[in-house]
Order: structure tokens, then sequence, then C-alpha cells
């Protein structure tokens, strides 16, 4: 049995695509099948952050929405960053006028939940992680509406915990499954428990995990993803706790009979 997992904040800045991508990574480097889908077709960021793996982007998440391909076709092998194959990103665009040309024609909604069925079968997934766009639009809201599991990461700010109420309130009209809130980017020396308790106050729901501000991860500059350059470190054991979390040991986790070959 697949999960669905999506990632979400109610504003920009943070850190949600770099969680979404460690989250994926740890997943897939662990031995499933794991797809990230960039939904966030206005504000991408994965394509930057896997672009080595990924190289020339010539078919995306936009161009299946617009009928210009199919969603298996927009689904690069990523298996370097995981350290084996089994791994794929869906990039979000594949050039920089195809979002005048989503904006302008649209596109039926329904076929977002479509593609993720369809890679979660061609692909043979354990795992497909949603990054969404920030606050809240179309493909955020299929995104959540499509999971079995929601990972919410936030800031302990009065901004960032300005839309608290009402990302629960949806995600409790969409029926989201599981849900886990992380507090990312906590400076060194916060004492967690009033941090904890004013994030969950602000949520009303028990808060997972506090990331802590890494200094390591701006020096990355992009160059490599967090968990493989400094897999020790408490971050990553954060972005596992998370894991740990969403996936409450079910057999959507769990290593399943042996998958037939990837796509080339």
């Amino acid at each position: 049995m697949s999960q669905i997992i999506t990632v979400h904040s109610y504003r920009g800045g943070t850190g949600k695509s770099s969680t979404a991508a460690n989250l994926a990574v740890l997943l897939a480097s662990s031995g499933h099948r794991v797809a990230l889908v960039d939904t966030d077709i206005q504000t991408p960021a994965l394509d930057v952050m896997f672009g080595d793996a990924l190289g020339t982007v010539r078919r995306s998440l936009s161009d299946y929405l617009i009928g210009r391909c199919e969603i298996e076709e927009a689904a690069y092998p990523a298996e370097a960053d995981a350290g084996h194959d089994g791994f794929f990103v869906v990039p979000a665009r594949s050039r920089a006028g195809v979002i005048n040309e989503i904006m302008g024609r649209g596109y039926d909604v329904g076929l977002l939940r479509e593609g993720f069925d369809r890679l979660i079968d061609s692909l043979a997934l354990d795992v497909l992680l949603l990054d969404t766009h920030a606050g809240f639009n179309n493909e955020t809201v299929t995104s959540m509406a499509s999971s079995d599991a929601l990972v919410v990461v936030t800031r302990a700010d009065r901004l960032d915990m300005a839309g608290a109420a009402e990302t629960m309130s949806l995600a409790d009209r969409l029926g989201c499954g599981r849900l886990s809130v992380a507090v990312n980017l906590v400076p060194s020396g916060t004492p967690h428990e009033p941090l904890r308790a004013k994030v969950e106050n602000a949520f009303g729901a028990p808060v997972t995990v506090a990331l802590p501000y890494a200094p390591e991860m701006a020096a990355l500059a992009g160059e490599r993803l967090f968990s493989t350059a400094y897999p020790h470190h408490p971050l990553v054991a954060g972005y596992r706790r998370i894991i740990a979390d969403v996936s409450n040991g079910t057999t959507a986790l769990r290593r399943p009979a042996p998958h037939p070959p990837s796509l080339p």
C-alpha cells in the first residue's frame, strides 16, 4: 500500500521545500520507492535543488497539466541523491514561459489527482511526496485532499502562525490523514517547552518536532542536500522524527514485495 504525504506552509520562507526534499531523500535512501512532486507551479524550487541529478528538464508537471506529455514523462530518476534507484523527481515547470500558458489556458484540476495515482502505479511507489505552494491555491488544496498525511512547516512567529487556524480548518474539511507540525529555523538556545506551547496553542495540534536553525545549510548554498552532507546532524534527526510520525509504523512505509524495474 502506498502513501501520499503533502508538505505545506502558510507563508513562504519557512524552509518547506528544503524539508520536503530532505524527507524524500531520507525515505528513498532507506529503501523505499519515492517520487517527489513539485506542485508549486508559481514559485518552484525542486528543479534547482536537484538540478545536477535532473539535467535538462524537458517535461514537467505543468506540461502534463496542459496536455503536452504524460505524467510519467515528467518523472526524472534522481537515484544519485538517494544512493540507489527508485527515487524520482517531478519538477513543476520545464521553462519560464509555461507559467503564462497554464494560467492563461487553465487546466482540469482533476488531472492532478489522476497524475498522482498514475505515478504511484507506473513507478510502483511506496511514497508519493508533494511539495506545495505556500498558502492556498488549486494545486495545494488538491494535494492536501489527496494526502494520507500532512506535514505543516511553520516558524514560531506571529506572521507564520497567523494562518494556523485557516490551515487546520482546511485540513479538517479535506479529511487529511495524519498531521505533523514541524517548527523550523529555531534559533540556538531557544527554550523548547514555551515554544512548543505557543505553537500548539495556535494550531490546536501537538508539535512533532522543533527543527534547529543550521548555519551549515546556508554554507552549502544549495550545492548538496543537508541530509546527505550532514547525516548525523540534529536537524536530520528531526527530519527522521517527522517521517516516523507521519508513517506511524504502517505498512505503507515498509518495504513491500519486489517491484518491477524502474522506467528508463
